[in-house]
């Protein structure tokens, strides 16, 4: 398979505001370390909410006391403060046990964000535990700029369906990149790899001999829906090009199975940058 190497070098965790399911803080921390890439987790703290305090005027519904209140902006800061410490306290324990390069930032938006992100990260966007979050601009402004940036985003369920099973890509045309992609990390998690195609195209020239040097089972599903049932994937792998729908809806249907969205022009643009710095260093 002459495909070109996915060569992602970091993940991007961009942690929720309120309190994640761990299974999907887990699932993105997991599959870090078995590609054997950095880790980097980042909070956004929600800065436009003393911008709003400041205002004059603005007041709070307090839920409690059912009246409106001027804005403390004092709390507000001290709520921001909590929040970023208690994410910084549970990624810590999460990756205590790993064998992996993490680090910890706390950014006061998604555009600041955007200027972290380099072409050959993927960001991990995991899906809010609480329906309001979802409409917030610390969420959609992050799910916005990862794909707007990154070489690939994780689309990771709050709940998350199982934790081994095998890596399925829905490929569009027989030199897909996701395949490519999707093997390297079927080789990693030491898992099979389902590739889904249209009953007009065949697997990749190579594949095959590529997937049995790495130890990797593969099977080819052709034509009609996949059979989900009998699948019982763990991951799901797809180019930017065959993600159909808005990103607004990308959640709902992901039904506890994280998916991986790969940007191939930018992962094999960055790739390609590297090996000629290289190749420049190494004829010096």
């Amino acid at each position: 398979m002459n495909g070109t190497r996915m060569g992602f070098k970091r993940m991007v965790v961009g942690l929720p505001q309120g309190l994640a399911d761990q299974a999907a803080v887990d699932a993105a921390v997991g599959l870090a370390e078995f590609l054997q890439i950095e880790l980097l987790a980042t909070f956004i703290a929600d800065s436009t909410l003393l911008t709003l305090a400041d205002l004059s005027g603005a007041r709070e519904l307090r839920a409690f006391d059912q009246e409106w209140q001027a804005i403390d902006v004092a709390q507000i800061a001290r709520d921001i403060e909590q929040a970023a410490g208690l994410a910084r306290q549970r990624f810590a324990e999460t990756v205590r046990a790993r064998a992996i390069k993490t680090s910890f930032d706390v950014i006061n938006g998604a555009e600041v964000m955007a200027a972290m992100i380099h072409s050959d990260d993927i960001v991990a966007v995991i899906e809010p535990g609480h329906p309001g979050e979802r409409v917030t601009r610390q969420f959609t402004g992050l799910l916005e700029t990862a794909f707007a940036t990154a070489g690939a985003v994780l689309a990771v369920p709050r709940r998350i369906a199982r934790t081994a099973g095998s890596i399925v890509t829905i490929a569009s045309k027989s030199e897909d990149p996701s395949i490519r992609a999707a093997l390297e990390i079927a080789a990693a998690l030491k898992e099979r790899l389902v590739v889904a195609t249209t009953a007009e195209m065949g697997l990749p020239v190579g594949l095959l001999a590529d997937a049995e040097r790495l130890g990797v089972a593969v099977e080819h599903v052709s034509g009609g829906a996949l059979p989900a049932t009998r699948l019982h994937e763990r991951l799901r792998v797809l180019s930017r090009g065959t993600l159909a729908g808005d990103l607004g809806a990308l959640f709902s249907s992901l039904h506890g199975i994280p998916l991986l969205v790969i940007d191939p022009d930018r992962a094999v643009e960055k790739q390609e940058t590297g090996e000629r710095r290289q190749a420049a260093g190494s004829s010096a």
